[in-house]
């Protein structure tokens, strides 16, 4: 009876602390770091990467889990990482990268629902973590103002084995999705890079973006690059310094018809790197 009683409590400690975990990651920006971006060694080579939710600049802060990773081959199918680990700062996992071409690293969140509404004389503003559907058991009588949202996070790096791939990777046509225009490897310090945004399948204006390099902790001035999407979704922006970067992207908009959320906050953030020119 003792071990059962145990056995529920270190169950019902784990379930508290993932979700903890979870709600932590979902407030600071994720994003995946590669030991490299590309291998040149015959037959192929392990990379490491580091998952972690922070608003540092590769700063390692929060605990992100990287159990949900894919890495997409450069012909489309989808493999599983090997030996994932998760720690108090970071998880960490391997992968063996042994085809030529561009592949594609993600670790992809899944929709985060929250219900924001008012009570009381005070229009005291609350939230639940509710969809449309479930809020209706959930909400107190007579809330005012409504509304929910859904949240959804892209963390993505490029790695290229060998020579870069012609062909690009096709869009999902759901949520916010960023399509290199310019191909990860060839994006060299000095040079114009080119992206393009689309949200559920059609390029999209107003996406606001901003690029940070490696080491803001070593320096006074952020160095901030700043961008919004054009009418076509594309942006334009040089980095002047080699090092690794990373772009944060977000957008917001109503959602009609959508049985589920009122409204959407999406977000691609970016891990790449510029080589010397």
């Amino acid at each position: 009876m003792l071990n059962k009683k145990v056995s529920f409590a270190v169950v019902l400690c784990s379930m508290v602390a993932g979700l903890t975990l979870s709600s932590v990651a979902n407030a600071h920006p994720r994003w995946i770091l590669p030991s490299h971006f590309t291998i040149s060694k015959e037959g192929g080579d392990w990379l490491a990467f580091d998952v972690t939710a922070s608003h540092g600049t590769f700063v390692l802060d929060k605990p992100a889990g990287s159990e949900t990773a894919q890495i997409v081959m450069p012909d489309g199918r989808q493999e599983r990482p090997d030996f994932v680990l998760r720690g108090k700062r970071r998880s960490v996992f391997d992968f063996h990268f042994t085809e030529e071409g561009t592949h594609r690293v993600q670790v992809n969140n899944v929709p985060s629902y929250v219900t924001h509404y008012k009570v009381g004389k005070r229009d005291t503003q609350k939230r639940i973590r509710a969809n449309k559907v479930d809020r209706e058991t959930l909400l107190p009588k007579d809330p005012r103002d409504v509304s929910t949202t859904v949240a959804f996070t892209r963390a993505e790096t490029y790695i290229t084995v060998g020579k870069p791939s012609e062909e690009a990777f096709p869009l999902e046509g759901k949520y916010l999705e960023l399509k290199p225009i310019t191909k990860p490897a060839d994006i060299v310090a000095e040079e114009p890079v080119r992206f393009q945004f689309f949200f559920n399948g059609k390029a999209q204006a107003g996406v606001k973006v901003d690029i940070t390099r490696d080491g803001t902790l070593y320096r006074n001035q952020q160095e901030q690059i700043d961008v919004v999407s054009d009418e076509d979704g594309f942006i334009e922006f040089t980095p002047e310094v080699a090092g690794r970067y990373l772009l944060k992207s977000s957008f917001k908009a109503p959602l009609a018809d959508n049985p589920l959320a009122d409204s959407m906050n999406a977000s691609v953030h970016l891990t790449f790197e510029a080589v010397l020119p």
